[in-house]
């Protein structure tokens, strides 16, 4: 059993450095420290993030939370709104939000403020609050990711023991789809487990299943990240369940097991993520399926900003699936995001040049799709 306690903080949302290229969210907000679905894969166990995840069964509220957004973002002079990711580090549906509310509470406000909003969730508690996304999808920008990694129920259960099942979740997105189509619905497969759920025939029929479900977008990552105590909650899990894994995944990510000590790499081999994600790109054309999520474009100078660094963004994602080179393309579409005016001006200048990361080739790129 999970107990649920206050929790003091100076701040309720996050502005990131860089907005995320997966998700285009610009601030992030976990009502919740610590999380009740207690997933085996979760890369939140390790790093930073770790602390909120060694303290027993004890979940924290982020107390007044929704209030503290609210004078935050009424105060606020340099917050322009910008999708809020709730949440990567926890899920913000968890049991817990069924009583506290903490997760809706903070929702009302950003739609009282006019901000995007994009759910990450494995929970299909979400579908509460639809008529509130809607409400958002509306005025501003709405999005719904469900993670899903399996159909596999078994499989399901092993790596994500307390979420909602894989047919719950993709039944949740229907629900809501069905609620209002503006809202951006879909799966991330984040992560895909090697040896568990990378058998092709299944991703097929996973990926069928989630079209019909009206998904929007189908995220996916081949592999799944291994780092310190995660990667050896992991293993540990692993060794019990599927002993005859372990040695797929030393060859995988390099490393000789042990259950005290994890030495390997951070990611699966390169052959084997760009081998899979191949035969998924495949499979998303054949179900005419996109493999990244529409992005929110406001209404301001950093509208053509945001739709040049979408194309870019989207084509150095694929180059990365497919083990390219993609850096400059990269990081020039993230500092495009960043700019502080209308990347026209720029240009109009001919200092497109003066952008890190910009050199001859995405500058040819960026005028092309201006030209547009």
């Amino acid at each position: 059993m999970y107990t649920y306690k206050e929790k003091e903080t100076t701040t309720i949302i996050n502005v990131k450095k860089f907005i995320d290229p997966w998700f285009w969210d610009r601030y992030s907000i976990s009502p919740y420290a610590g999380c009740e679905f207690n997933c085996i894969y979760c890369y939140a166990r390790a790093g930073k993030y770790a602390q909120h995840f060694n303290q027993g069964n004890t979940i924290y509220i982020k107390k007044d939370a929704p209030q503290k957004l609210d004078r935050r973002l009424t105060r606020t002079k340099t917050l322009l709104p910008d999708i809020v990711g709730m949440s990567g580090v926890c899920d913000p549906y968890q049991p817990g939000e069924l009583v506290y509310k903490n997760t809706r509470a903070c929702i009302e406000v950003l739609a009282k403020h006019h901000y995007p909003v994009n759910i990450l969730t494995k929970s299909a508690l979400v579908v509460r609050d639809r008529d509130l996304f809607s409400q958002i999808a509306e005025k501003s920008w709405m999005g719904v990711s469900f993670t899903v990694t399996t159909l596999n129920e078994t499989i399901a259960r092993f790596l994500e023991p307390s979420a909602s099942t894989p047919e719950e979740r993709l039944a949740a997105l229907s629900t809501i789809k069905k609620a209002n189509p503006k809202i951006n619905c879909g799966v991330m497969a984040i992560p895909m487990v090697p040896g568990l759920e990378d058998d092709e025939k299944e991703i097929e029929e996973f990926l069928k299943r989630s079209k019909d479900a009206g998904a929007d977008f189908f995220l996916f990552s081949p592999g799944l990240t291994m780092e310190g105590s995660q990667a050896l909650r992991f293993l540990a899990a692993l060794q019990s369940a599927y002993p005859h894994l372990i040695p797929f995944y030393e060859n995988l990510f390099k490393f000789s097991y042990s259950p005290h000590e994890y030495s390997g790499t951070y990611g699966p081999k390169k052959s084997y993520a760009t081998g899979q994600s191949k035969k998924i790109f495949t499979l998303l054309d054949k179900y005419n399926l996109p493999a990244r999520l529409k992005r929110f474009i406001p209404e301001d100078f950093r509208k053509n900003n945001y739709l040049i660094a979408e194309q870019l963004l989207n084509e150095a994602c694929h180059l990365q699936y497919l083990g390219k080179s993609c850096s400059n393309l990269y990081w020039a579409g993230m500092n495009i995001q960043n700019l502080k005016e209308d990347i026209h001006n720029i240009t109009a200048r001919n200092e497109l040049k003066t952008i890190r990361n910009v050199n001859d080739e995405v500058e040819k790129k960026i005028l092309a799709l201006l030209e547009k």
